[in-house]
């Protein structure tokens, strides 16, 4: 008290203070007040910052692992999933239709923002007609199951479906719709309207109308534009598979020139080409741009416009502030998409906004339980910001249904290595046919740096050289060849390793000319052949 910061917390004057000191002789009370709690608090926040770091993360994973537990318990009572539908159709050609079916279906319920809708993402990991539908729907968070089923036969189809309360296994609505291609549109929207109607949900008047529009009166360019759905389902590093998506799009658009949909699908679908390097000619750019503007003279309203405008102003421009604002419109439209919170997530961690970044990508797990990417990248923030135990309660969600996935394992492994914790990382190498990797070099075997980093050279060499060798020569591995040579450096095999960055400068440089010189591939690839340089000495290169 006697040296309090705060002069209306310290004694008046001597005489206060000699007044209470006589008192505390007598063991009378004393009359000056007693620091509150969160002074104390504050106090020793300051004395002992470390401690109370941990304590904060400790205290976050708490919070999470709690938040969790109790989502997955007590999902949400207005939560939905919509499993894959099972086609019927005697052509097996006619699966992309019952997915696409699916996919809108999900898509106009996704806009509803009294919902919890279950990305794609992580519902076609199950079957159509699962056995278990408590478990799964345990597993994906959420209190309802939605299944169906589609047969298409020329100009025909015949859609069943049925809501499902998988907690008690009672069904809460069925119908099925026996109608012509042309009407299939009222038919998602019935259905969306249906299962809002069973769950309580509370639609305004703009959401009433989203999930009845119909995109195209054209059937022939809405069959080209759920094909390019389908595609648009697999992987986005898939060159061909990419260009089939955007070829679909492509078709549904020359078929009808006013599908505002199909342009910014289209838009999406370049970007993203232009941005992953499958196609980082200005030409395609310009093509991503011109569908994206196409969308946005056709149906300025349409959330998936906004969405496609963001992914060029991200992806195409490196405008990350406009890219933001596009994202943050589309969102109003499409409250329970994932794409739109990923995007966002994403953007907001290149902007440094490390809160709002962790906030977006929880909502991903939220809405994608069972995808692991969305972990990963979550996991990745929590590092990054060097709240290690966050990440390591976030990567053990993955493994906790998924104990030998690789990606999930190496990045459990950097979190350790960040932390200096050597022996911890040899459990993860416990399984002889795991090859953990780690994150941002799919081919990087983390038993090799293990190696390094415990000065087993021998050992570290031989891993890296097989990965190296393992490697195409049109797609060398760079960074094993990187650790390689650092590896041979430490062995003190001096001419080795040479001789292997030397490799990996003629390497990095060929993968310079196949990479748009404003991309982030060349930032990397710029900064490997930095690495490079430098193991070889020539600092002013590097």
């Amino acid at each position: 008290m006697c040296l309090d910061k705060d002069p209306q917390r310290r004694y008046s004057s001597a005489l206060a203070l000699a007044e209470d000191l006589e008192r505390w002789l007598k063991h009378e009370p004393i009359r000056a007040r007693r620091t509150g709690i969160f002074t104390r608090g504050r106090k020793w926040v300051r004395r002992n910052p470390a401690i109370a770091a941990l304590i904060a993360s400790l205290a976050a994973v708490i919070c999470w692992n709690i938040w969790e537990s109790e989502l997955i318990s007590r999902p949400a009572t207005k939560s939905v999933a919509v499993l894959p539908f099972e086609n019927l159709s005697p052509d097996p050609d006619n699966a992309y239709f019952a997915n696409g079916i699916q996919d809108e279906i999900l898509t106009r319920l996704a806009k509803i923002a009294d919902l919890k809708v279950i990305s794609r993402t992580s519902t076609q990991h199950y079957q159509s007609k699962p056995r278990n539908l408590r478990e799964i729907a345990k597993q994906l968070g959420v209190a309802n199951i939605l299944e169906g089923t589609v047969q298409k036969a020329a100009d025909e189809v015949l859609v069943n479906v049925q809501l499902v309360n998988a907690r008690t296994d009672s069904h809460l609505w069925a119908d099925s719709y026996d109608r012509k291609l042309t009407d299939i549109f009222a038919v998602e929207s019935e259905v969306a309207k249906a299962v809002a109607d069973q769950l309580q949900a509370k639609l305004t008047g703009q959401e009433e109308q989203a999930i009845a529009a119909k995109p195209t009166d054209n059937p022939e360019a809405y069959d080209a534009y759920l094909r390019g759905r389908a595609f648009a389902g697999g992987s986005p590093w898939d060159k061909s598979t990419v260009e089939r998506t955007i070829q679909s799009y492509q078709e549904a658009v020359k078929l009808d020139p006013t599908f505002a949909l199909a342009w910014a699908r289209l838009s999406s679908a370049q970007s993203g080409s232009y941005w992953l390097g499958l196609d980082p000619s200005p030409a395609r750019l310009a093509a991503a741009k011109d569908a994206a503007d196409r969308a946005l003279a056709l149906d300025p309203d349409l959330p998936e416009t906004r969405l496609a405008l963001g992914y060029y102003r991200y992806w195409g421009q490196r405008d990350f502030t406009g890219g933001l604002a596009e994202f943050q419109q589309a969102e109003k439209g499409l409250p329970n998409n994932v794409d739109i919170t990923d995007a966002i997530a994403l953007v907001q961690r290149r902007l440094g906004h490390w809160e709002e970044a962790i906030d977006e990508f929880r909502r991903v797990v939220e809405l994608d339980p069972r995808n692991t990417m969305a972990y990963i990248s979550l996991a990745v923030t929590y590092e990054s910001l060097r709240r290690f135990p966050e990440a390591l309660a976030t990567l053990d969600r993955v493994l906790a249904w998924e104990p030998t996935n690789e990606l999930a394992l190496g990045e459990k492994a950097s979190v350790f290595w960040a932390t200096g914790d050597l022996q911890a990382v040899e459990p993860l190498l416990a399984n002889p046919g795991t090859e953990p990797l780690i994150p941002g070099g799919s081919t990087m075997p983390v038993r090799g740096a293990q190696s390094l980093f415990q000065r087993r050279y021998a050992a570290a060499i031989e891993i890296f050289s097989t990965a190296v060798a393992a490697a195409k020569p049109d797609n060398p591995n760079i960074d094993a060849k990187l650790f390689l040579g650092l590896s041979q450096q430490r062995a003190g095999d001096v001419a080795a390793a040479r001789a292997t960055y030397q490799s990996a400068v003629l390497d990095i440089q060929r993968e310079l000319k196949k990479v748009a010189p404003d991309s982030y591939q060349a930032a990397g690839t710029h900064a490997a052949l930095g690495l490079a340089y430098a193991g070889l000495g020539e600092a002013a290169s590097a």
